[in-house]
């Protein structure tokens, strides 16, 4: 609905499923992966969103289905604008986002990050790590329509970030459980000669290791809020307002209580690839809006852990 002289413009549509994951129209043998694709999606207003949804003898999936190719093909051939091209790309794109946030797994973001950011032991499930190696190679397959340069260039600097990420947790990462179901941040300090020089250069060493896992979770928890970012500027600008920023969330802390972060690249950091690559990234990380270590290794007398407030 068009704005009035004291409020902005009302926006009625909904986003209803043609096949519901439940209740009407819902005996489908549509798998319920596919319920949430835009093939199975039809905007309609609150009035014939409830109306469909109580006739549904009359309007059943075919009507509804052939609705909404009726109403596509008027919109292709009535609106003097209308760009078949970027309709295809854009389409293309919103495939893409609907995947990679399932693949991400958005919605349980603050979950599983907190184990990776929780009791100084970073750790994750095999079945996240499966995840995670899979959505790298899968966001490397991808055939990009090139039209919107920043958006695709925030999604290769989420997979750089992943990637980095994801193979500096397995270097020290070890199965844990009774069917080897975790994976957990080896404490390789804990050897017999604990009071060694050699100890206190491990432990030193696994400081260093954990601080930079936690901070590339970070890093990477910012490249995820990037990617909205730009998806909201170029393909939906609704994408995520009502479940709102990204978040990581760290601790317990002595006190045991849990910090909960939010993350931006910001300013200057606003820029087609504001990850610089894992080397580059242990010099600047202190930059950040909020980081675990400093310090390039273990010997650098620059080194410290400890995250800021």
């Amino acid at each position: 609905m068009d704005a009035s002289e004291t409020d902005d413009e009302s926006l009625i549509g909904e986003a209803c499923h043609i096949v519901s994951e439940s209740g009407p129209r819902g005996n489908s043998s549509l798998p319920p992966e596919q319920r949430d694709k835009y093939a199975n999606l039809i905007l309609l207003c609150r009035i014939h969103h409830k109306q469909f949804d109580d006739q549904t003898n009359t309007y059943t999936v075919q009507r509804l289905g052939e609705m909404k190719i009726a109403h596509e093909k008027w919109v292709r051939e009535s609106l003097q604008e209308f760009d078949a091209a970027k309709q295809h790309d854009d389409e293309l794109y919103a495939a893409y986002i609907e995947e990679w946030v399932k693949r991400a797994d958005l919605d349980n973001w603050l979950a599983w990050s907190s184990y990776v950011l929780g009791s100084g032991q970073p750790q994750m499930s095999t079945v996240r790590d499966k995840e995670i190696e899979e959505l790298r190679i899968w966001l490397f397959s991808r055939i990009w329509p090139k039209r919107y340069a920043e958006l695709e260039a925030a999604f290769n600097n989420f997979r750089h970030v992943l990637h980095d990420f994801h193979k500096t947790f397995r270097q020290h990462a070890i199965k844990v459980g009774v069917k080897g179901e975790d994976l957990w941040t080896k404490k390789f300090y804990q050897i017999d000669d604990w009071d060694s020089p050699r100890c206190k250069q491990l432990a030193r060493q696994f400081d260093f290791h954990v601080a930079l896992v936690e901070d590339l979770m970070l890093e990477l928890t910012r490249a995820t809020n990037y990617i909205c970012d730009w998806i909201r500027k170029f393909i939906s600008p609704m994408f995520r307002l009502q479940e709102g920023l990204i978040l990581a969330e760290s601790g317990p802390y002595m006190d045991m209580t849990s910090l909960r972060h939010r993350l931006e690249y910001r300013d200057k950091e606003r820029v087609l690839y504001p990850y610089p690559g894992l080397d580059q990234f242990k010099k600047i990380r202190k930059n950040r809006d909020f980081h675990f270590g400093e310090g390039i290794s273990a010997d650098d007398p620059e080194f410290r852990v400890g995250g800021d407030e």
